[in-house]
Formats: C-alpha cells, sequence, structure tokens
C-alpha cells in the first residue's frame, strides 16, 4: 500500500464520524473529501454498517483510533491555538480539513508540508468543495526523505508556531523524524508541537507484522525514548496520550463503545527557549 493512501483512508473514515449520533467531533467538509465507491457507502446508511463491520474485522480498533485521533489533536490545536499562536505549520497535511473547518485557523498563517503528488490532489478535491482556496493558507511541496528537507522546513520560519505531524513518523527513517524534531526545536519559545508516534511495543508485537508490511511501518518508539527525543531537541513534554487516555476521556464519557488500535500515540510538547 502506498503511504500517500493512508491519507485517503483517514479522510473516509472521518467522513463516516460525521454520521454519528454522538460524533465526536465536527468535520462537515469531509464528506466532500472523497468520491467514488467510498462517496457512496459515507451516504447511505446499510452500506456504512457493513463497511464499518467489515472494517473492525479486518483492522480492529482502526476506525476507532482514527476517529479518537482526530478529536485529540483538535483539542489539542485549541488550547495552543488559545495562547495566541497565530502560524500554523501541518507536515504531512494529507487530506487534513483543520484550517478550512475549525474557526480558530480562520486567522492564522497555515503552511501545509505534503508530497506533491498529495498535495496536487488534495488542492483539486478542496477547488470541487470549496468556494474558493482559502488565502491564509500555503501548500509547499516536501519529501522528508530528500537530502533537502530541513532547507524546505525553515522556509516555513521559526516564529512563534502551532506544529502538527499526524500519522507520519512511522512511515519515515529516524533520520526524517529527527529533521521535523529539530525544526521544532529551532521554533520561538512558546510554540506548540503536537506529533504521533507509533509505540515500539506495537511494532514488535507479532500480531502487528501485517499492518508493519502492509502500511511499511518504518520507525517507533517507546514513549520514554520519545519523550526523551523531544527533550534532546528542546521540547519540553506536556502530555502522551494513548488507547486508554482515549477510551477514558473520549469514549465513555460520549457513551460510546468503540475499540481503539493502540498503534499510535498522540504527543504534545512545548518549545522551551529559541533554537535551544
Amino acid at each position: 500500500m502506498r503511504v500517500e493512501r493512508t491519507a485517503d483512508g483517514v479522510a473516509m473514515m472521518r467522513a463516516l464520524e460525521q454520521h454519528a449520533p454522538r460524533r465526536l467531533f465536527d468535520d462537515p467538509l469531509s464528506p466532500r473529501m472523497i468520491s467514488g465507491w467510498p462517496s457512496v457507502i459515507a451516504a447511505r446508511r446499510p452500506l456504512r454498517w457493513l463497511f464499518l463491520h467489515a472494517l473492525e474485522r479486518a483492522g480492529p480498533g482502526l476506525y476507532g483510533a482514527v476517529i479518537c485521533r482526530t478529536r485529540a489533536i483538535d483539542d489539542a490545536c485549541r488550547a495552543a491555538l488559545a495562547t495566541g499562536i497565530s502560524r500554523v505549520v501541518i507536515v504531512g497535511a494529507g487530506m487534513d480539513t483543520r484550517p478550512y473547518r475549525m474557526p480558530e485557523m480562520a486567522a492564522a498563517e497555515v503552511w501545509e508540508f505534503d508530497l506533491a503528488s498529495t498535495q496536487a490532489v488534495k488542492k483539486a478535491t478542496l477547488a470541487r468543495a470549496l468556494d474558493a482556496l482559502p488565502a491564509n493558507v500555503s501548500y509547499i511541496p516536501l519529501d522528508l526523505t530528500a537530502p533537502d528537507a530541513a532547507d524546505v522546513l525553515a522556509g516555513a520560519g521559526a516564529g512563534r508556531t502551532l506544529l502538527i505531524c499526524e500519522a507520519v513518523t512511522m512511515y519515515v527513517t529516524g533520520e526524517a523524524v529527527d529533521r521535523v524534531l529539530a525544526y521544532a526545536g529551532g521554533l520561538a519559545a512558546g510554540s506548540r508541537v503536537i506529533l504521533t508516534y507509533l509505540p515500539r511495543a506495537e511494532a514488535d508485537r507479532s500480531e502487528n507484522r501485517r499492518w508493519s508490511r502492509r502500511l511499511g511501518w518504518r520507525s517507533a518508539y517507546h514513549p520514554a525514548e520519545f519523550a526523551d527525543r523531544l527533550r534532546a531537541y528542546g521540547l519540553t513534554p506536556l502530555a502522551d496520550l494513548g488507547a486508554d487516555d482515549h477510551q477514558a476521556q473520549l469514549l465513555r464519557p460520549a457513551g460510546r463503545e468503540l475499540a481503539v488500535f493502540p498503534g499510535e500515540r498522540i504527543a504534545v510538547a512545548a518549545v522551551k527557549t529559541v533554537g535551544s
């Protein structure tokens, strides 16, 4: 499976969540980010039920993981923007709709980084879904595995920033992850960083080898190990959320019973000092 195609799968799950009676987040744009058979499935209740049932059998907890991750990152974004941050950098933006659906980002300067091929599809999709592409969003091609990736990221500047890197680190090498962390550590004091990562325990679990091969997992970290890497780049860990936290903080309060695949954690950090 090409990694870029995971963005389409995530977009479909977010669209499906809009039909849940106690949905975890509002994303009215997500149904317009999909087309073809995914759009047909999302629009018809019997097909939604069949698809989610089949998905749960094929990948228990994947749907729960995606929708909980989306809501948790939404909450972390709102908390960061409430501190007065007015610049947002999204590394590996995929089909993310936050700059287009969250009022808190409407006044922010947003930089979306992703593979050129993914961005071309996204911009064409947004052109059909919106009256016009928003003037506050810039689209910058980026391949984290390329030698010039650090220079491309640096082009977004180093002011006080909210950096989001969702569902990216597990698909690239540790060297590429370090490029993102190095850029994050050079941001202005008070910047916030939201990254997701693959727990090493799940990467090493024999039951997950099929997903590792299919999705192309390349990097994984123990939570303490990832926190140490954040500190090494001048970042102060603020939170590290996983499946148990999603169950306790999001699903049970909403009266939802869903499995959550524990293969992705959300780390939130702050920049301590400029260039530290």
